[in-house]
């Protein structure tokens, strides 16, 4: 099946945390002026990246929405984006942005959910059944819609299910100049624990460049 090129396009802390804690919002990062610019300038790498359609989790949203960070200086909004794709396989989110919205959702998800999508006038996917989303149907129905590159956003279970179907095709990582650590706060990719080396993702550099203040980004293509 055809599918969008998926660049995988992130910023973390130095050790690969993409929150301060469980339950966090990571614009606190740069709400305090200490992400290093990591936030702006990995928003605006989508556009140089040439990326049509942005993807995130319902995850991310809902936390984002939860724990929402005012910022005096928003950060960089991508222009050549044509819509905002959110995977919500469960149905858990009752929408009240709706321009530009595409969501992804199972074809078993409530039929309240649906309803509540046509009657929004939201653009949906159908992908899957039982307890995930098929992801090459999902990103095989994108494609049909017309979308060519992909920016995958995350969150960390977003960004594992990806990178477990084996279906990244780049990964962009902003290194922001922080070291967060911790034993259950959100990272790049949160997915299952492999068993062998059989399922590792190997990757090609292909820049690391110094970027923000005090950042580094990482480029690679994935190569199996």
């Amino acid at each position: 099946m055809n599918k969008p090129e998926v660049l995988l396009n992130v910023f973390s802390s130095m050790d690969g945390k993409i929150t301060t804690a469980p339950g966090r919002n990571v614009s606190e990062w740069t709400a305090a002026g200490i992400d290093g610019e990591a936030h702006d300038v990995t928003h605006r790498l989508y556009d140089e990246m040439e990326c049509d359609g942005l993807i995130s989790g319902s995850e991310t949203l809902m936390v984002y929405g939860k724990d929402w960070v005012h910022l005096e200086n928003p950060v960089y909004e991508p222009k050549k984006s044509k819509a905002y794709i959110v995977f919500d396989g469960r149905g858990r989110i009752d929408w009240h942005q709706t321009e530009g919205l595409l969501v992804v959702t199972r074809e078993d998800v409530s039929k309240d959910y649906l309803n509540q999508l046509t009657d929004k006038g939201i653009d949906y996917i159908l992908a899957g059944r039982g307890k995930q989303i098929d992801l090459p149907l999902a990103l095989h129905k994108l494609y049909e819609k017309g979308f060519r590159k992909l920016g995958l956003t995350g969150g960390g279970s977003m960004n594992g299910a990806f990178l477990r179907a084996k279906v990244i095709d780049e990964i962009s990582l902003v290194l922001a100049p922080l070291a967060i650590g911790g034993t259950s706060t959100p990272s790049v990719f949160d997915c299952e624990d492999l068993k062998d080396l059989e399922g590792v993702t190997t990757l090609k550099l292909l820049n690391v460049d110094r970027v923000g203040n005090d950042s580094v980004r990482l480029h690679y293509a994935v190569i199996e």
